[in-house]
């Protein structure tokens, strides 16, 4: 089916969007959460460019269709392009819907900041929440049944165009599940799933830019499929329809198509800055490789010649952002990494599969790849510096390497464990029948944040010392009380006292004896 083949440039488009959804991050910082937003706002500003463009399209085909109204094919083409625009209006709504239900549960927009009276182009107030949205796209449902009305959309417009055309539509509006080296995750629960409010709505937005494109492509078909040309004359307006977004990182390519909308065939000179572009059936082609950073704005004119020798000019202009290149790297378990552990790292780059992208680390620091997870390493550190940095690069298809981003650090060593007998982990008064059901010496290691990762006790000494009589010193291997001590210890009374001392254990730090004694008194 049409649509399956992606082209470079629409990954490029993926990659451009979808670099900001990382989701393995552990905390999303602001500035992620306002470049969510900001590329928000410029998709909704290109649907409503793509939108402009197709209702006039529209309005050329049903002006051909009231003046040719016995031509079967004009009126096969119009009842086509009329099903187009009710399929993708009818998706775009549903989506629309989704979102509004989406920001009301992370409290809705801020107020207006710019003083416009509308609230629709603010920031959401929990743009960072991941539980809410889920519970609905995941727990409710509808998730799959967002993707079951892509998927017929998809296939419904494809359909509104003759078979041996339906090849040549690529539509974005893809829905497949996400499989690599044998591990598949549906696409629901890699769009929504741990994805802030922020990132969703742009996404969900961006499905709604993809819909607009995919009914242009079908409109222009069918438009091109009539017998006569058409010509809609009245307002005449100079488009910008940027063909990769308008948030586009260092090094990437920003184009865009320029046209006087409801000009079908006309031909046109159209310069930017000064230069002239090149021009292909009326629509001027502008690219450029995007350096610096921040906003850039450009301006042009397009001139025309009308049917009755009249040269007229159309001013416009355009703008698209220049972002660093952005990459996520977290550790899966913590923010610090820890002397002598295997720490588990997690790397992703969106848009780019585990295999493209390339990690190292500073001195003082080893990365393995982890063969059981998809972008898992282990880093281990040797505690000769007190951060590390990780770097992440991908090669692109076209061979080039490229940095995008790197995370610090802090190294710090693994804490000493605290002796304990059994249950016992504080020295103090403890009652004699708790003090006899213990059989074992531990070193633990109390609210580490890392799991499975302890000491083990091989040998200890205990000293026993009665209230009256003569105190004993006795030593054990392993963790557990030798009978000797067991049954000093069965015979224990009230105003004893029992020290455990000189516990060594083996763990992350390797062989020590516990600097800490348990004292403990029999009551």
């Amino acid at each position: 089916m049409a649509g399956g083949n992606i082209s470079p440039r629409q990954k490029m488009i993926n990659m451009m969007y979808l670099v900001l959804t990382a989701l393995l991050a552990l905390n999303v910082s602001a500035e992620i959460l306002k470049a969510f937003h900001l590329v928000e706002v410029s998709l909704e500003k290109s649907s409503v460019n793509v939108d402009t463009k197709n209702t006039q399209v529209m309005k050329g085909i049903d002006k051909y269709h009231k003046d040719f109204p016995d031509d079967p094919n004009g009126t096969m083409v119009f009842n086509n392009a009329s099903k187009a625009r009710q399929i993708a209006g009818d998706l775009i709504k549903f989506i629309e819907d989704l979102k509004t239900e989406i920001v009301a549960g992370a409290e809705g927009r801020k107020e207006d900041s710019n003083g416009d009276g509308k609230t629709e182009d603010e920031e959401i107030q929990k743009a960072d929440d991941t539980e809410k949205h889920a519970n609905l796209m995941i727990n409710n449902k509808k998730g799959e049944e967002l993707r079951a009305k892509i998927n017929k959309a998809r296939q419904d417009l494809i359909a509104l165009v003759p078979k041996e055309k339906q090849s040549t539509i690529k539509s974005d509006l893809l829905t497949d599940d996400f499989k690599e080296e044998g591990e598949e995750k549906k696409w629901e629960s890699v769009m929504f799933e741990h994805t802030p409010a922020a990132a969703v709505v742009t996404l969900l937005t961006k499905i709604q830019n993809d819909t607009r494109n995919t009914e242009a492509q079908v409109l222009d078909m069918l438009k091109g499929m009539l017998t006569e040309d058409i010509v809609v004359v009245e307002n005449f307006t100079a488009k910008v329809i940027p063909n990769n977004g308008t948030f586009i990182t260092q090094g990437g390519k920003y184009s865009a198509d320029i046209f006087l909308a409801a000009s079908t065939r006309q031909e046109a000179n159209i310069t930017v800055n000064g230069s002239a572009l090149k021009v292909e059936g009326g629509i001027g082609k502008y690219e450029l490789v995007a350096s610096g950073e921040g906003e850039k704005k450009y301006k042009g004119v397009i001139t025309t010649k009308r049917s009755n020798g009249k040269v007229e000019t159309y001013d416009f202009e355009g703008s698209y952002f220049v972002l660093k290149p952005l990459a996520v790297i977290s550790a899966t378990k913590m923010n610090v990494v820890y002397k002598n552990l295997p720490n588990p790292i997690s790397v992703s780059v969106p848009g780019y599969s585990s295999k493209q992208i390339q990690v190292t680390c500073s001195a003082g620091g080893k990365l393995a790849p982890d063969p059981k997870v998809d972008g898992g390493f282990t880093c281990t550190v040797d505690g000769s510096q007190r951060e590390i940095t990780i770097s992440v690069s991908v090669k692109g298809p076209d061979g080039v390497v490229k940095k995008m981003g790197e995370q610090k650090y802090r190294v710090k060593a693994v804490p000493s464990p605290i002796p304990a007998l059994g249950s016992i982990e504080a020295s103090g008064p403890v009652p004699v029948g708790t003090i006899r059901a213990q059989k074992v010496v531990f070193a633990k290691l109390n609210n580490f944040v890392y799991e499975g990762i302890g000491y083990d006790v091989t040998g200890f000494g205990m000293r026993y010392i009665p209230k009256a009589g003569t105190s004993k010193i006795m030593k054990a291997s392993g963790r557990t009380l030798s009978p000797e001590m067991q049954a000093v210890i069965q015979n224990a009374r009230t105003g004893d006292q029992i020290i455990f001392a000189e516990i060594k254990a083996t763990g992350p730090n390797g062989n020590i004896t516990l600097p800490q004694f348990l004292n403990i008194d029999v009551r």
